[in-house]
């Protein structure tokens, strides 16, 4: 591995560099200037992946401010008793398996209803805690701190492994592109020898 990543910077160098080298074609000089611009995108990956998580922390947490200025917890009576409800994806899953029952909450004058996951041993008559809206419906849980944390990271390190791998990924195929044209030139070139013609060097 070490002396691969040499080897890579032996050929960024000698691509790069000023002087005259009669072995160095132009798509050398473009491969080399084009992985480098792509290392470096590599590079300022990591800094930009750490401003997105903030920023995304930062909006995320002002939604989840509105969400809690917004809605509000009332206590909602288990109406049914709770029945299995399971995903058709996940029909195999254990972890899939979760309970289902009719929940009614006043608001107001009015009386609301909805289906939603109680606890397994939950019966009728039982209370559950549900969120609101100023109009009486039901709104998920404004998401709390750990959670807001937990997603601005995850949104991170995703962007992170997609700048990474689009970068790696390209400097790859800019190199192997590279290599097929240096080839064919060397190839077109040699047969040119072989006919009585005159070496380029170029």
């Amino acid at each position: 591995m070490g002396a691969a990543l040499k080897a890579h910077a032996a050929w960024l160098v000698n691509s790069l560099s000023i002087g005259r080298n009669p072995l160095r074609r132009p798509i050398d000089r473009l491969a080399a200037g084009l992985t480098l611009l792509l290392l470096m995108v590599a590079m300022i990956a990591v800094p930009v992946s750490g401003l997105f998580a903030e920023s995304t922390h930062r909006d995320l947490s002002v939604r989840a401010e509105q969400a809690a200025a917004t809605s509000r917890p009332v206590n909602a009576v288990v109406t049914t008793p709770p029945s299995l409800s399971i995903p058709v994806s996940e029909v195999y899953s254990q972890d899939a398996v979760s309970s289902t029952a009719v929940v009614q909450w006043r608001h107001g004058v009015h009386e609301q209803r909805s289906r939603m996951r109680v606890p397994s041993s939950a019966k009728v008559g039982d209370t559950v805690r549900v969120w609101i809206d100023p109009q009486g419906n039901r709104v998920p849980p404004p998401p709390d701190a750990q959670s807001v944390t937990a997603s601005a990271v995850f949104a991170a390190i995703l962007l992170l492994v997609v700048l990474e791998i689009g970068s790696f990924t390209l400097i790859g195929a800019v190199q192997a592109a590279a290599r097929r044209i240096g080839m064919r030139a060397w190839g077109r070139e040699w047969d040119l020898v072989q006919g009585g013609g005159t070496w380029s060097q170029r």
